[in-house]
């Protein structure tokens, strides 16, 4: 459990350093470059996270046979690790926003989207079904070394899916479609001492005003709800099992940051009319002087993923490799997984 949590956190640091430089005074953005930089960066999480959620469940047995009737009954425990990859163009324009440093470093591979589950499965009752479930959590606050930087992360992913053999139970190759459930959310959060200046259109003194901000709590989050039609085969040769499966799913996602942070207009502590006026301008939802955040909603999001690998079986033992490859914008992912199954 502790190696999985290291490659999770190792994973997020890159995210999470990517938000905490220096900030800057310069006036090189408006208010209308960052609400342009979130949505393109909502738009984007919202292909990457659906795609991200599937990980974990992905064994490779497509059915791993009835719990009852059967001798020995048929499940499994074990836990999952590994990342998918996101286009770095629409992160990177919103922390350019803030002065962040380039991420062009990852602009070959993509940005890493780091996961970790532990994960159950069981046959079903009678009929040619199973059930399995995940669970994985890195609650705030819980990492000290990240802490003691003014970084944090928090992240948790829960999932279950329900798997039907279309095939008979004494034919060796194994073909399932399945119905599936995930919900993920999370974040990274970096504080940094100093501040930043954006310029906006003021019809209060029709003409442009500075917003300010001054020692900002940054954080960028995300959530999405996924559900997934899948449908997989498997045939096991001896101490390898190779599988093959296809999901189909729609989500419902959101993605933006908050800032937690004193907030000046023209050098004077913001009013009410001026928040008003920013509000109803740029979605900002500034909450009194002390922050704001935009949340941009994507709904109705349909993805489409192949997924496939091999197990080593050893006696009770199984070892997954998996890869993923999303169609609907060419990222991939791989996970690692290690599990007891009877």
């Amino acid at each position: 459990m502790g190696k999985i949590r290291k490659i999770v956190i190792t994973g997020m640091v890159i995210l999470l350093l990517a938000v905490s430089p220096a900030f800057s005074q310069s006036l090189d953005y408006s208010l209308d470059d960052l609400k342009n930089a979130v949505e393109n960066f909502a738009d984007s999480m919202a292909e990457a996270l659906p795609f991200n959620a599937t990980m974990g469940l992905n064994w490779s047995n497509a059915y791993i046979g009835k719990v009852f009737p059967s001798m020995p009954p048929h499940f499994g425990v074990g836990i999952s690790a590994g990342a998918t990859f996101m286009n770095i163009g629409s992160i990177s324009s919103l922390l350019e926003m803030f002065d962040a440093p380039s991420l062009d470093m990852l602009s070959g591979v993509g940005l890493p989207l780091p996961g970790y589950t532990i994960e159950g499965r069981v046959g079903g009752l009678f009929f040619p079904f199973d059930v399995g479930v995940k669970f994985g959590v890195i609650p705030a606050g819980s990492i000290p070394l990240l802490n003691a930087f003014d970084l944090d992360l928090d992240y948790l992913l829960v999932g279950a899916d329900v798997r039907y053999s279309v095939l008979p139970d004494i034919i060796p190759l194994k073909v399932s479609v399945g119905l599936g459930f995930n919900y993920m959310n999370g974040g990274v959060s970096a504080s940094v001492p100093v501040g930043t200046s954006f310029s906006f259109y003021n019809p209060l003194i029709n003409d442009d005003s500075v917003f300010q901000i001054t020692n900002p709590l940054l954080e960028l989050r995300w959530e999405t709800t996924v559900i997934e039609l899948k449908a997989q085969a498997s045939f096991p040769l001896l101490i390898v099992t190779p599988y093959l499966g296809l999901g189909v799913s729609y989500s419902l996602s959101n993605a933006g940051y908050r800032v937690s942070t004193s907030i000046k207009v023209d050098g004077d502590t913001i009013t009410h009319d001026q928040m008003a006026v920013i509000n109803e301008q740029f979605n900002m939802n500034i909450s009194g002087e002390n922050g704001f955040e935009y949340i941009k909603n994507v709904d109705g999001k349909i993805n489409a993923r192949v997924f496939g690998g091999l197990s080593f079986n050893i006696v009770v033992i199984r070892i997954d490799l998996t890869g993923m490859y999303n169609f609907m914008d060419g990222s991939y992912g791989a996970t690692f997984g290690l599990r007891f199954q009877l």
